[in-house]
């Protein structure tokens, strides 16, 4: 598996706390069958400082001894979508999926759908493809499951969270994983995870499901094949 989004990048949001926390939560990916993690750091004015030295520290040390542990990281961020996006993504060091063309969005619970739309189609039309973070949070979607379709039909990914799938925030979370999965309108489940104890990652007990209830090839795309193309590309970045 490949997790696309974590918070195990020590003292820079409300993730890991310690390093040795950090690890603990790698140690965790890891017995579940991850094999690389991007860390996406929370990108959030007025709730996350977004300390960009302490973050490339942080990452530097981190990195090298998840690599001893056999897990591969990539740095991203999640950013809280507003309206200076797109100058942040090409002036400011805001970090894009594994340093290729995918960004991490992530908006207000109640926020309208048409500004999600929007602001999605915004993106792909400067070149950039949006994974929509925890869609299973947002009320116009758990009122209009349907419009996981339309969105992903835009080019965007639409992630959900592994503890959703499994009920663990809730029935209305869970009932809605369960459509938009049967449906195929996801493209991606990831941990979210925060730390070690509290909000543990669920990815290899997600994986077991989806592949048990939704097919093993559904869950081999959501785990490892989408997730790699955004791998891929950062890749591919860095040889041009």
């Amino acid at each position: 598996m490949i997790d696309i989004h974590c918070h195990a990048l020590y003292g820079v949001d409300d993730g890991a706390k310690s390093l040795e926390e950090s690890l603990s939560m790698i140690r965790q990916a890891k017995s579940q069958g991850t094999e690389a993690v991007i860390l996406t750091p929370h990108y959030r004015h007025g709730m996350f400082r977004y300390p960009v030295e302490q973050i490339l520290e942080h990452f530097d040390r981190l990195k090298h001894q998840a690599e001893s542990l056999g897990v591969e990281l990539y740095l991203g961020c999640e950013y809280h979508v507003n309206s200076r996006i797109i100058e942040a993504l090409q002036t400011s060091p805001c970090f894009l999926l594994a340093g290729g063309d995918h960004v991490l969005t992530e908006y207000s619970f109640d926020t309208e759908y048409s500004y999600i739309y929007g602001q999605t189609k915004k993106l792909i039309s400067y070149g950039y493809i949006p994974v929509v973070a925890h869609i299973e949070r947002y009320d116009c979607f758990l009122k209009k499951p349907k419009l996981c379709l339309e969105l992903a039909n835009t080019g965007a990914l639409i992630q959900v969270n592994a503890d959703s799938v499994l009920g663990m925030n809730g029935k209305a979370g869970e009932r809605f994983c369960r459509k938009i999965l049967k449906n195929q309108w996801a493209g991606i489940v990831a941990s979210d995870a925060h730390g070690s104890d509290r909000r543990a990652s669920q990815l290899g007990k997600a994986m077991e499901y989806i592949a048990k209830k939704y097919g093993e090839d559904y869950a081999e795309l959501l785990f490892y094949g989408n997730p790699k193309k955004i791998i891929d590309a950062g890749n591919e970045m860095r040889l041009l």
